[in-house]
């Protein structure tokens, strides 16, 4: 039997499951969660930016340019996942107990 390839013309569109009123809320605390978390990031930066930049200091083609080692991108890494949990225990509502 010949394999039939798919091709966008003819596959079909996969179906999305539509948020339920109850996701709402958690969808807009996912949200304020990546916001706060990207205005940390960029608050950062800029003012670390501005400090070198006060003492003659560049960084920006050197920022663009580095590669980090390995325990700087474990830290990354770590960070990374961090966030994620995060997020999903917005949307999920599913908070990790304190200890």
């Amino acid at each position: 039997m010949a394999k039939t390839k798919l091709y966008p013309a003819h596959a079909q569109p996969r179906r999305r499951k539509a948020l339920k009123p109850e996701d709402i809320d958690k969808v807009g605390q996912a949200i304020l969660t990546l916001a706060k978390e990207l205005w940390v990031v960029k608050d950062r930066q800029a003012v670390t930016e501005a400090v070198l930049a006060k003492r003659g200091i560049d960084i920006s083609e050197e920022i663009a340019l580095h590669q980090p080692d390995a325990a700087l991108e474990a830290k990354l890494a770590a960070e990374r996942q961090s966030l994620v949990r995060k997020i999903l225990q917005d949307l999920t509502g599913d908070y990790d107990p304190l200890s």
